[in-house]
């Protein structure tokens, strides 16, 4: 029987991990990465962006998933076992990893690969534009990671 109860609990210590650290990089962006962009010279940010992109591209594809699985595995375990208030934060939640996976599809992802395709030896004109844009779209992805994460830890918490 207690067997039955752990595992539930393993999921949902699973979700705050991991959306701790989704919250973890929005927080970084915040305190330090979306300022310190913005006052790097068009080809410093044009390399630190293409490394950047690189590394953040293929340990996404294996992190964004494990998130978004534990996330609505912990709603099926809070649903079954937990408060209403505690589903409906983490439902909460899911909804926000949701928008801020549109904004990096329908946002990011097109800046990415604009960025990718760039020559570092010959920069368009239109660097310091780009990274405005890549900036501002990274303040609402903390803003969604952050939130994600404040409300995992409230599901979390309003569970008894």
């Amino acid at each position: 029987m207690q067997r039955n109860k752990t595992f539930p609990e393993i999921i949902l210590l699973m979700t705050l991990l991991l959306s701790g650290f989704y919250g973890g990089v929005g927080f970084f962006t915040v305190i330090s990465n979306n300022p310190a962009i913005q006052h790097l010279k068009d080809a410093a940010f044009a390399e630190y962006w293409q490394h950047l992109d690189s590394f953040m591209a293929n340990r996404m594809r294996i992190f964004g998933p494990c998130l978004l699985l534990s996330v609505m595995g912990s709603l099926i375990v809070l649903y079954r076992n937990y408060s209403r208030s505690s589903f409906l934060l983490m439902l909460a939640a899911l909804c926000i990893i949701l928008v801020d996976l549109f904004i990096g599809i329908t946002v990011n992802h097109p800046l990415n690969q604009l960025i990718q395709s760039w020559d570092l030896n010959a920069l368009p004109a239109n660097v310091s534009d780009i990274r405005n844009q890549v900036v501002a779209a990274f303040w609402l992805r903390a803003t969604c990671m952050i939130s994600s994460f404040v409300l995992v830890i409230l599901a979390f918490w309003k569970r008894f």
